[in-house]
């Protein structure tokens, strides 16, 4: 299986099979010698979704096999079917239909992460946490990272992006009382304060992406007028053009004659887009 037919989206089911043909190289399993996947994005998992499912297991049986590969002294860690395993538990089974196959880390996490995005979708935080990992662990790239996923490498950029934001902001995120347009909003302003303070009013007044973004700005102006170095009209039009070039923040501080300038990245990765574009 190639990577242009994984992102031309394909999915899950093309690399892992996951449908029972015929039983054949279906273990029944002792559910007691399975481990959940350690790469599992998903965090929490709905109860009572769960416990739907462990009904309809008790009235009609486990049709599709979950997938395992094997461990260590006789166990197994899940591949894919987190769900089911956990389902079947719940319904009191004592062993599982499974597929055994041979799979390295990265593998598993990327198929773990490709079932959950393909059937229950996850949230925004562990789907940035999910890429963040391939990054660090695997040290794979943005455009690698979208194009097993079948999605734009800006996308990729978007969520890891969300990392970057407080971590008390984080369950509101995930809990959907803050967007993906609200924490781009957020992480226009620079100081902590200030992002959780517009959190706090984005939350309470339910307000638009677009308020949001007013409420960033009419923020970042007031902050403006405190800097003991006021920035001029030719230093704002140099930052704008900056950062339509480099496709990030970026400030100019004057300091006397000289100054600095400012360039804000969110991931090594990002730092790597930043330094091409550079060069």
């Amino acid at each position: 299986m190639t990577r242009q037919a994984l992102g031309k989206g394909l999915g899950l089911s093309a690399l892992v099979p996951t449908e029972d043909k015929g039983r054949d190289g279906v273990l029944e399993i002792n559910v007691a010698d399975i481990g959940p996947n350690r790469f599992q994005p998903r965090q929490v998992f709905n109860k009572k979704a769960l416990e739907s499912l462990a009904a309809s297991l008790k009235s009609n049986g486990l049709i599709q096999p979950i997938v395992v590969r094997k461990g260590e002294a006789g166990a197994y860690e899940l591949i894919a079917g987190e769900r089911r395993w956990r389902a079947a538990q719940m319904a009191g089974f004592l062993k599982i239909p499974a597929i055994v196959k041979s799979a390295e880390d990265r593998q598993l996490m990327e198929w773990a992460l490709l079932e959950n995005l393909q059937r229950e979708d996850l949230n925004p935080i562990e789907k940035a946490q999910a890429y963040e990992r391939l990054i660090s662990q695997f040290s794979l790239k943005q455009e690698a990272i979208a194009e097993r996923m079948g999605i734009d490498r800006s996308s990729v950029s978007n969520f890891l992006r969300l990392l970057q934001l407080p971590k008390e902001l984080w369950n509101e995120i995930a809990g959907g009382r803050l967007s993906m347009g609200h924490a781009k909003a957020i992480l226009s302003l620079d100081k902590k304060a200030a992002q959780l303070s517009l959190a706090a009013e984005i939350v309470a007044k339910k307000m638009s992406v677009r308020q949001a973004e007013k409420a960033a700005q009419t923020l970042k102006k007031g902050q403006a007028k405190k800097s003991a170095q006021p920035t001029t009209p030719e230093v704002s039009m140099l930052e704008e053009r900056l950062r339509q070039t480099l496709g990030t923040k970026v400030r100019l501080i004057p300091h006397g004659k000289g100054g600095e300038i400012r360039v804000t990245y969110y991931s090594l990765d990002d730092l790597d887009r930043i330094l091409e574009t550079l060069s």
